[in-house]
């Protein structure tokens, strides 16, 4: 019996010294990190499934919004975190441009964080002011056309996700624009209203109050199906221009050195989450389109937006000062 008695024994020291995972996962609160501010569509994203996720594992979901450098400064934070995942990042596709224009030292988003998967998309807009002349996409390229590099273009700052449209606009449709950038959206929506400059996108979900008081005019939606909550406004590819995607991803990754057990606890938690029916209506109703991915899915999608980035940020030049 003494073999048998010490076989037990050797496999309970084996069994102990291999780590519990995603059976003991998460063993303490987790927590979401947030790059921008409250009241984001990746906060709101982040907000819901946090709850969703302590009801389902009995543990606090803790969200934490850590500005600044475009989103850079939470992405480091998250991807330095311990490689356990209780630490998750809660982004948006600024990150396929800030790995790009923003270098920091010893950090290199694209490599150390980890793709989880992708909750929702949402689209701009291309807008003008509600007393301008233009009315549709032939209006404003028309008058590009007859004032190449003259035509105001206004964005939320440089190197935005509006900027790298613009850049993609101008190569589509084979126009100049002259970039004038803002520190935010609502100064240069403001500005746009007063007739200041004379074009920009804006996210679709936000740009509808502004329509429906007459401050501001549809033009083009950036995205392969018209958006529900803007159903009368053509996509550019109807308007005559194709190859314009302003479709944006919300999602979550994670530390590239976490498990596979837990990266799969996580996913599965909360792709739960995303099924639930009161969490999509929520979304949707802000203009969100809840369509999870897989991880591989997400992976070879965040990999091509990267690059297609990366090449409209070097053929025009584009910084983010």
């Amino acid at each position: 019996m003494k073999p048998l008695s010490g076989l037990c024994a050797g496999l309970l020291v084996i069994a102990g010294l291999l780590p519990a995972h995603a059976t003991e996962f998460p063993t303490k609160p987790i927590r979401f990190v947030v790059p921008f501010t409250p009241g984001t569509g990746m906060d709101r994203i982040a907000r819901l499934v946090a709850e969703d996720l302590k009801n389902q594992w009995g543990q606090p979901v803790t969200v934490e919004n850590r500005t600044g450098a475009a989103g850079h400064v939470g992405a480091q934070l998250a991807a330095k975190a311990p490689a356990d995942g209780h630490t998750v990042l809660v982004t948006a596709s600024n990150i396929s441009i800030t790995a790009t224009l923003v270098k920091s030292a010893g950090f290199d988003a694209m490599s150390e964080l980890k793709p989880l998967l992708i909750a929702a998309y949402g689209d701009s807009s291309l807008v003008v002011g509600g007393k301008s002349k233009f009315n549709n996409l032939a209006d404003v390229m028309a008058a590009a056309r007859s004032n190449p590099g003259g035509m105001r273009f206004a964005t939320p700052g440089s190197g935005s996700p509006m900027h790298l449209a613009m850049a993609e606009f101008e190569d589509a449709a084979q126009l100049k624009f002259l970039h004038i950038p803002y520190k935010g959206t609502a100064p240069a929506v403001t500005d746009l209203i007063a007739g200041h400059v004379d074009v920009m996108f804006v996210a679709s979900h936000t740009v509808k109050p502004f329509v429906d008081s007459g401050q501001l005019k549809l033009i083009a939606v950036g995205a392969a199906k018209r958006n529900p909550l803007i159903s009368a406004t053509p996509t550019f590819a109807e308007a005559g221009v194709p190859n314009v995607s302003t479709e944006a991803w919300y999602g979550f990754m994670i530390p590239r050195d976490v498990p596979e057990p837990v990266r799969k606890k996580l996913f599965d938690g909360i792709s739960s989450a995303l099924d639930k029916p009161s969490i999509k209506s929520d979304l949707q109703a802000t203009g969100l389109q809840v369509r999870p991915s897989t991880s591989e899915e997400m992976q070879k999608y965040v990999q091509a937006e990267f690059r297609r980035y990366a090449a409209l940020i070097d053929r025009h030049k584009i910084t983010n000062e």
